[in-house]
């Protein structure tokens, strides 16, 4: 039958699972590469080639070209060998390959809707598209494109009928070693024309331990990266709280200071003003020199620097000059005018002055 294909590229889209490759990737890069070749498994895959001549065991793996480890002749096929094969190999894929013109190869368009489904759409529309039903062949859908616009996809169904393999498969599971893949030379890698139903658990222990111990060293790895920047965080949190800390009461402080310099200024200032003002012994013996014997002061008032002198004179007009001329005091003026007294004949007066000289 001949193959009727047409290559695509797929449309790349960024989504959730390749976010999640790239991260997954990102931290595995990590680990040493040992453990890396280890969590990743065998990339190893034992090809059976399916050609008119008999078998062609092909051994592919990733980065390395196919190697080519032994014919068997079709109708008389050494299954042992195989067998043996396939255990000393370690190969993680058993597959079967038919060629490429044993296949019917089409690509359609398909609604945007129906991508959840392919595999189950392209069942039910088999009769319709190609000249077989859905229980006659193996087949397989692949995405091509993605036409949101148009609300289309391109896929790519490949159809193989069960009449040309079935005999093989049959064979190869009576041997214990059924495939894992049945493909078509020179078509995607990613095919896989097998129902899921058929397609052996080969290696679930293996794989779920790979996929435990890379689950944990994916969250320690993690946990490594994150715990840095957290205590990161926390430490800048903490230092940030000591300096507020610091600054209240660094503004404390600099509040006492100022009040302190505050009560240090009002204290220098009375102690100026105390060592500006003499002493009121001082005052009194200098007004008892300065102080004519006609007169005499009936009552001496002191507030602050200001002085009061009420009392009675000879000559009250001269008292001014006599008081001016002393050292400690100085605006020297009546307070009221001068009157005389009818009992003493003497001057009554109100003098204020005071104290300390005008500088």
């Amino acid at each position: 039958m001949a193959a009727l294909h047409l290559d695509l590229k797929i449309n790349p889209r960024l989504d959730w699972r390749a976010a999640w490759r790239w991260w997954r990737d990102g931290l595995l890069a990590w680990l040493p590469a040992r453990m890396r070749r280890w969590l990743a498994g065998s990339s190893r895959r034992l090809v059976i080639h399916l050609d008119h001549g008999g078998y062609v065991l092909v051994r592919e793996a990733a980065g390395q070209a196919p190697l080519e480890l032994e014919r068997l002749d079709r109708f008389s096929p050494d299954w042992s060998a195989l067998t043996q094969r396939f255990r000393t190999e370690q190969a993680r894929l058993l597959v079967l390959r038919v060629p490429a013109d044993q296949a019917l190869i089409r690509t359609l368009p398909l609604p945007l809707a129906a991508e959840k489904n392919l595999r189950q759409v392209m069942g039910f529309e088999m009769d319709r598209l190609t000249p077989f039903a859905v229980a006659q062949v193996y087949y397989d859908v692949i995405l091509l494109e993605r036409q949101v616009e148009q609300r289309r996809l391109r896929v790519e169904l490949t159809a193989l009928p069960r009449t040309d393999v079935d005999p093989v498969l049959t064979q190869l599971r009576q041997q214990g070693l059924p495939p894992d893949v049945l493909d078509v030379a020179g078509r995607r890698p990613e095919l896989n024309l097998l129902p899921l139903e058929q397609r052996p658990r080969r290696g679930q222990w293996s794989r779920g331990l790979r996929a435990s111990v890379m689950a944990i060293s994916l969250l320690l790895i993690g946990a490594a990266v994150v715990l840095p920047i957290w205590q990161q965080r926390q430490l800048v949190i903490e230092v940030m709280a000591n300096v507020a800390r610091i600054q209240k009461s660094a503004s404390q402080t600099l509040g006492l200071r100022d009040q302190l310099d505050q009560v240090l200024a009002t204290s220098r200032m009375l102690a100026q003003k105390k060592q500006a003002i003499p002493a009121r012994v001082d005052l009194l013996r200098e007004l008892t020199m300065i102080l004519p014997d006609d007169t005499w002061v009936e009552r001496l008032q002191i507030n602050g620097d200001a002085i009061q002198i009420i009392g009675q004179s000879a000559k009250a007009s001269a008292l001014i000059g006599l008081i001016e001329a002393s050292s400690l005091l100085s605006g020297v003026a009546f307070m009221s005018p001068v009157t005389t007294d009818p009992r003493t004949n003497k001057e009554r007066f109100v003098l204020g002055a005071r104290i300390g000289k005008e500088p």
